[in-house]
């Protein structure tokens, strides 16, 4: 007779909260509730490992990790590819800073970044907005 009177007052607190958060709050308690199945197999795991199966209760912590694990790897966004053939003015005029043939590989782009920065770095007397366009075109470059 308790267990399910616990569970009733449970409920009416929790819909009570969600009536009461705003709308952040609320989004983010919805993204939260993705989670039931990995909390739901903590909480068992949890339960069993006190009352004596550690194992049992490791193997299901475990478990809920690879769920989380696969859900994370499925649900991140894969960034799209450059589109091939056309180049982007903005690349162009970083390759045309460092130096850079369109087929430049990350080596070449960091090698090149080092050689430009030597004479450009404001402590050998070059400007800090020279040095700031070659790390910001090295940065644009490495990230394609």
């Amino acid at each position: 007779m308790l267990l399910p009177t616990l569970i009733i007052v449970a409920l009416v607190f929790g819909l009570l909260l969600l009536a009461r958060v705003g709308g952040a709050q609320r989004a983010q308690i919805q993204r939260l509730a993705r989670y039931w199945p990995e909390a739901l197999l903590v909480g068992v795991g949890l339960w069993m490992a006190m009352r004596g199966s550690l194992w049992a209760g490791l193997a299901l912590s475990a478990g809920a990790f690879l769920i989380s694990q696969l859900r994370e790897g499925r649900s991140r966004p894969r960034p799209a590819p450059p589109p091939a053939g056309r180049d982007n003015a903005g690349d162009a005029e970083a390759r045309a800073l460092l130096g850079l043939a369109i087929n430049a590989t990350p080596a070449d782009i960091r090698a090149a970044f080092r050689a430009k920065m030597a004479a450009a770095h404001p402590d050998r007397g070059g400007g800090h907005d020279q040095a700031a366009r070659l790390v910001a075109a090295r940065d644009r470059l490495l990230r394609r």
